[in-house]
């Protein structure tokens, strides 16, 4: 599984603007094939600071996303709605546990 952890910072002026962006791209990537989740959160402690996680079965899923059409629509229009560069890291993850087998 990949997963993708996108940080990123607005204004109050570009705020909404941010968010709806964010929303579309999130709802089109949900319906790819590939995607196990798209989420646009808020920083509940830094007014204006956003965080997109994605999750993809696998590289071939993500490099297809890059393709679409929503993605390049996406990345024309959010860096006017940015006041910092975007901190995007992509991250392999081998398996995944939930808490019960944590606690253990």
């Amino acid at each position: 599984m990949i997963v993708v952890v996108a940080r990123v910072r607005t204004d109050a002026e570009h705020r909404e603007e941010l968010i709806r962006l964010g929303q579309t791209v999130a709802a089109a990537s949900r319906q790819e094939a590939g995607c196990l989740n798209y989420t646009l959160f808020e920083d509940s402690e830094s007014e204006n600071d956003f965080v997109m996680i994605e999750e993809w079965e696998d590289d071939e899923a993500l490099q297809r996303h890059f393709k679409t059409a929503h993605i390049a629509e996406f990345m024309g229009a959010m860096p006017a709605t940015l006041v910092a560069s975007p901190d995007i890291r992509f991250h392999t993850v081998e398996s995944t546990r939930d808490l019960s087998n944590v606690a253990r």
